[in-house]
């Protein structure tokens, strides 16, 4: 079980500030937020709440084993960004969720989009770019289902403000929150707030019809379409064209061979500069 540290007195205000700002529709979450933790998303998976009916939050000053995709490590830096986990219970007979972490991306992006972001975009599968450079990534994870409906912790990492010196491996192109805006970012509770309430609306979409419900919107957004690119497999990489996703949320990757379905989870992908390699 992940440990954490309990909430101080500015976690505390936090919280309480942040369920003002959620106003009526502050009773369909628990909101929890804390000092320190080593993974928002290692909590709620490891230790998952019981079924209320709300969608249970936990957010974290700082992380200090945040989880990224892959086995990647979320950096932070005290108050350089907004980090946390929702746990989001679908309806009984609701079948394994498909494209989730797309639609978490396209709430995000949303969110962003409504704070005054310009020149937001999606990275099939997980990350939110500005204008080409990484804002945020998300993590999806699917609870066991053992006999439950299917359940899902989606954890998200946010550059606020990084710091001048931050060094993040095997990243180029990162950016922060308060360079997408040219100015102070708004406080966390307003943002996470913003986000909420963005993940609400769409994710009543989701639930009833589905990531096809969202394709459109998704691809919209999508940085790399029609553009040459490598998808880096454990193995192998593949080179083609970003030729969108399909309704289950998978890449469909435009080849010599004709199009091929890359599977989220499997791959990153990156683009060619100049269509070669």
């Amino acid at each position: 079980m992940s440990s954490i540290r309990p909430s101080t007195p500015s976690a505390r205000a936090c919280a309480t500030e942040l369920a003002s700002l959620l106003g009526a529709r502050a009773r369909d979450f628990a909101l929890e937020w804390v000092e320190c933790c080593d993974s928002t998303n290692a909590r709620l998976v490891d230790a998952p709440p019981a079924d209320d009916g709300r969608v249970h939050v936990l957010v974290a000053d700082r992380q200090t084993a945040g989880r990224g995709r892959r086995g990647r490590q979320w950096l932070s830096w005290e108050g350089a960004s907004l980090t946390f986990s929702l746990l989001w219970r679908f309806a009984p007979g609701t079948p394994a969720p498909a494209g989730l972490s797309l639609a978490a991306g396209l709430a995000l992006a949303r969110a962003l989009e409504q704070l005054g972001v310009e020149g937001v975009q999606l990275k099939w599968p997980n990350d939110v770019l500005v204008h080409g450079e990484k804002l945020a990534g998300i993590l999806v994870e699917l609870l066991p289902v053992r006999g439950r409906p299917p359940a899902a912790v989606i954890g998200i990492g946010l550059n606020l403000r990084l710091p001048a010196d931050a060094a993040i491996p095997d990243q180029a192109g990162v950016t922060d929150l308060a360079a997408a805006l040219g100015g102070e970012p708004p406080s966390r509770p307003v943002l996470l707030a913003t986000i909420l309430g963005e993940f609400h609306r769409l994710f009543d979409t989701y639930a009833a019809a589905g990531f096809p419900a969202l394709r459109g919107a998704w691809e919209q957004r999508n940085a790399f379409a029609e553009l040459p690119v490598a998808v880096r497999g454990e193995s192998a990489t593949l080179q083609g064209t970003c030729a969108g996703v399909d309704d289950d949320g998978a890449l469909l990757l435009r080849t010599g061979d004709g199009v091929q379905r890359v599977l989220a989870g499997d791959v990153s992908l990156r683009p060619l500069l100049d269509g070669s390699r």
